[in-house]
């Protein structure tokens, strides 16, 4: 039987980060999934790895927690990303 597998749009390229800032309303910058700022080799780890660990619950609901900033402002928050079936 095959299994499902999820892909994030933005870390895979198929979107960009459109969001604007709740505080100033100016363009949020993406910074990339939030568990590559857990430790150094982090980013370098699979994905699917560091969600066995990270903290969410991001591997049962299938969204990507993304730490977004807006340079405007410096206001930063984790933004849950709807992963894709593939």
């Amino acid at each position: 039987m095959n299994q499902k597998s999820y892909q994030c749009p933005l870390c895979n390229g198929f979107t960009t980060y459109t969001e604007n800032c709740p505080k100033c309303h100016q363009q949020m910058v993406d910074y990339g999934p939030a568990s590559f700022l857990l430790a150094d080799y982090s980013p370098y780890r699979p994905i699917d790895d560091m969600k066995q660990n990270d903290g969410w619950i991001d591997n049962q609901t299938h969204k990507c927690p993304h730490e977004v900033y807006c340079p405007n402002c410096g206001f930063d928050k984790i933004d849950f990303i709807s992963e894709q079936e593939t």
